[in-house]
């Protein structure tokens, strides 16, 4: 039997922040998108808010939108340094 999800960010008491960028780079995929609940392990509220904060994130370019400009750069989510 699985046992239950316990989210992340009321376990520990963490605040959901835009700039907190190595938090957020966490909780996107290698293709750029943004993971599910099931993957993020996160409450609805928090997902929810984690969504916000790295959509705004990207607006103010502290993340990338697209997996091309990662690729590119070596930046969020790979481990490749930037070439």
């Amino acid at each position: 039997m699985a046992r239950p999800a316990i989210c992340p960010f009321c376990k520990g008491n963490m605040k959901v922040d835009y700039k907190d960028i190595s938090v957020l780079s966490r909780y996107i995929s290698s293709q750029g998108k943004i993971v599910s609940r099931r993957r993020s392990r996160a409450c609805a509220k928090h997902q929810r808010n984690l969504a916000h904060a790295i959509k705004r994130a990207r607006y103010l370019a502290m993340l990338p939108y697209a997996p091309t400009h990662i690729w590119k750069t070596g930046g969020v989510g790979l481990s490749r340094s930037a070439v």
